[in-house]
């Protein structure tokens, strides 16, 4: 007889959320805010049809990088889901060859569009980090791949999370020199910080000497 998953015990809802589903709400809401407190304004604010000129001149570039950068950023819940893994291991499979293509396609178009030094080296850590987390599953190194795929996910997000502010005068108005400061220290932040994690119970516990 077939025993009952622990999602699917008596008393517990089939479909209650836990941290990780609030984290996706989040991250969109996030997402959400940006499209409406940047992108928006950017086409209809003071000087729209310098803006559509801009988007006219680099359709080729811009296109293939936002399409691209949504992509991986809407697969991401999917690619992190256990369960979906387990119960559709070949549709994971494949989704994550598509997200390792968007960020082939991405990581070079955003230093393309805007070409310096933050932007190479950020387009460099992602498709680094895209490629470890590729190779590692091929080598079935499943730990390792998780790490990597964290890392590189990060690198995704990073066009939220370096706009979300944006609402904010003295965000705007950084330098350029302390807003690439603030962009290294991201990037540093989204290579240790899946170690952190993956180590917590380690870092926090304390084994006992054997007897």
């Amino acid at each position: 007889m077939a025993t009952l998953p622990a999602s699917a015990a008596p008393g517990t809802p089939a479909h209650r959320l836990r941290p990780r589903h609030y984290l996706w709400i989040v991250l969109g809401i996030m997402g959400l805010s940006v499209l409406a407190y940047t992108d928006y304004p950017t086409f209809l604010g003071s000087d729209p049809l310098h803006a559509r000129a801009r988007f006219l001149r680099e359709l080729v570039i811009l296109i293939p990088h936002a399409v691209c950068g949504v992509t991986a950023m809407v697969l991401g819940p999917f690619l992190f889901s256990t369960r979906f893994r387990q119960r559709h291991l070949l549709r994971h499979r494949v989704m994550g060859r598509v997200y390792v293509i968007c960020i082939a396609v991405a990581a070079p178009t955003a230093y393309l569009l805007e070409p310096n030094i933050a932007n190479g080296v950020g387009g460099l850590l992602w498709a680094a980090c895209t490629f470890a987390a590729y190779q590692t599953a091929r080598n079935r190194q499943i730990q390792a791949h998780r790490q990597w795929m964290v890392r590189s996910y990060l690198f995704t997000l990073n066009f939220i999370f370096t706009r979300v502010a944006n609402p904010v005068p003295a965000w705007v108005h950084l330098s350029d020199e302390r807003f690439f400061l603030i962009l290294m220290g991201l990037f540093a932040a989204y290579l240790f910080f899946p170690d952190i994690y993956f180590n917590w119970r380690e870092l926090t516990t304390s084994r006992k000497a054997a007897a």
